[in-house]
């Protein structure tokens, strides 16, 4: 069988090396487009050979890489990171065919870290090491600085400079948090590893209740500002709202945050000195994001920074379906995850186009675009109405099994997320009526439609998004049975 794992990182990384040697956007676009499309056909090789009815690790790879330090290449896929992997290899394609419409500056280093974004995030999802994992996380750092530094908005050096900053130090704290967890087991084992599973395992034998808190708290508190949750979010507007296209959407596809609470948290939480504050903790920031970000999305005039705060509040929902701790809520919060990933891709590509077109984000400044712009009104309202929950969307699959599954654990923190249910609908529905409906605004001169590849790109993924809703078993059922692994966990220890 194919080293998968290993080649899913390797390929676009190559892909992007050669794409920065082009000259000319034809070359750059043509290569990143191959190599996101060898990517996704090594995805659909191993989603075929993938068996979703166990949580046992496929695809594994393991040698020796330091072994005095015990650090490992090891790397594998699970029903956690397979769907995530999916995410990411559908949506870069349709992303580097989108950007073909844009004229940018130096186009072989913007498509090279289109694809380099693409290998650092899938390092993430397979690194079964926490050396190799914590190189991955901070490498992901690299392209969305150069992406929002190079190609941003006016405020771009202060939005770069503000995401690296934020998510880079709690990054280190997180670091701390891994050092603290492998020294603490080398103490119980005498052997010196970084491998995640097997620390994990260990995590329950450090004997000190305080100690664990401890380093429980530093891994989470550097996953809870990547997702990002309240309060540690602040650094998301800025990024998302001066972020070129490209760049809003691999922040969307930056999901090593939610991850990291599958892969590490949960597994780690019955251990820990007090799993039930730490649950209600999990539970209130979960609930508190939803309406919080909610309740700022509804005050945005910007068409693009709402949608940023729209995404605060949606990615409250894998915090609150994960502190749910029960398989649905669990899966619920897996499924939000991918969910998100597509309909903020259009969300995000709808407003980039917006502002290409007619020079403004600025919703009180559009109105009417409907009858100029029908093919952009038509796939920008399936985002919409799957953001805002409508049955037979992916949004409402995944809200659905979080708000339901939670609600018998936690119900005050339900509560509070189901405030944000008609703020939801309100911003959602404000925005289409003003920016897409009403007279046209003349101001705007003459306005072109999407043209081929943007069409192309932004339909194929609105069409995911209802077969998807329709049909999530292809991916809900791998989450599910790793859900119900992980679940059990808690369940032993008397969580």
């Amino acid at each position: 069988m194919l080293p998968v794992a290993s080649l899913l990182i390797l390929v676009p990384l190559i892909f992007a090396a050669v794409t920065f040697l082009t000259k000319t956007k034809d070359q750059a676009a043509t290569l990143a487009f191959a190599g996101s499309l060898a990517t996704l056909g090594l995805t659909l090789y191993a989603y075929l050979n993938f068996d979703s009815s166990t949580a046992v690790m496929q695809f594994f790879e393991s040698m020796e890489w330091i072994p005095f330090l015990g650090i490992k290449y090891s790397v594998g896929i699970d029903g956690i990171s397979m769907p995530l992997i999916i995410l990411n290899a559908i949506v870069t394609p349709l992303l580097v065919l989108y950007s073909y419409s844009e004229d940018r500056e130096a186009p072989n280093r913007f498509y090279a870290l289109i694809l380099a974004m693409q290998a650092a995030v899938i390092g993430v999802f397979v690194s079964l090491d926490f050396f190799m994992f914590y190189i991955f996380w901070e490498l992901t750092l690299i392209p969305l600085f150069f992406m929002v530094n190079i190609w941003g908005g006016e405020k771009r050096k202060h939005a770069s400079y503000k995401f690296f900053i934020y998510t880079h130090v709690a990054s280190l704290v997180m670091l701390l948090g891994i050092f603290g967890i492998s020294f603490a087991c080398l103490q119980q084992t005498g052997v010196l590893s970084f491998d995640i599973r097997e620390l994990i395992t260990q995590f329950q034998f450090i004997e000190s209740g305080g100690l664990k808190d401890a380093i429980f708290l530093a891994l989470l508190f550097g996953f809870l500002a990547k997702i990002p949750s309240f309060p540690f979010h602040s650094w998301l507007p800025d990024a998302y709202s001066e972020a070129p296209t490209a760049g809003s959407v691999l922040f969307v596809l930056l999901k090593i945050g939610g991850y990291g609470l599958f892969r590490i948290m949960l597994p780690m939480l019955p251990n820990t000195g007090s799993p039930d504050l730490i649950i209600m903790v999990m539970g209130l920031l979960g609930g508190v994001s939803v309406l919080y970000g909610a309740l700022l999305a509804l005050r945005q005039k910007d068409l693009k920074r709402m949608i940023a705060y729209s995404s605060v509040s949606h990615m409250g929902y894998v915090t609150l379906g994960a502190a749910g701790l029960v398989t649905m809520s669990v899966s619920g919060a897996m499924f939000q995850q991918f969910s998100h990933g597509l309909i903020m891709s259009i969300m995000f590509m709808s407003a980039g186009v917006i502002h290409r077109n007619t020079g403004t984000r600025i919703i009180n400044e559009l109105g009417g675009l409907a009858s100029k712009m029908p093919k952009l009104t038509v796939i920008m309202m399936v985002g919409f109405m799957a953001s805002l929950g409508l049955p037979g969307l992916t949004g409402f699959i995944a809200e659905f099994l979080v708000l339901t599954f939670t609600f018998g654990e936690l119900p005050g923190f339900v509560v509070i997320a189901l405030l944000a249910i008609v703020i939801t609908a309100g911003y959602h529905l404000w925005a289409m009526q003003r920016a897409m409906f009403g007279v046209y605004n003349e101001k705007l001169g003459p306005v072109a439609d999407l043209d081929f590849p943007q069409t192309l790109a932004m339909a194929l993924i609105a069409l995911l998004v209802l077969y998807f809703g329709l049909n999530p078993s292809p991916v809900l059922d791998m989450m599910i049975t790793n859900s119900n692994a992980i679940v059990g966990l808690a369940a032993a220890a008397g969580v």
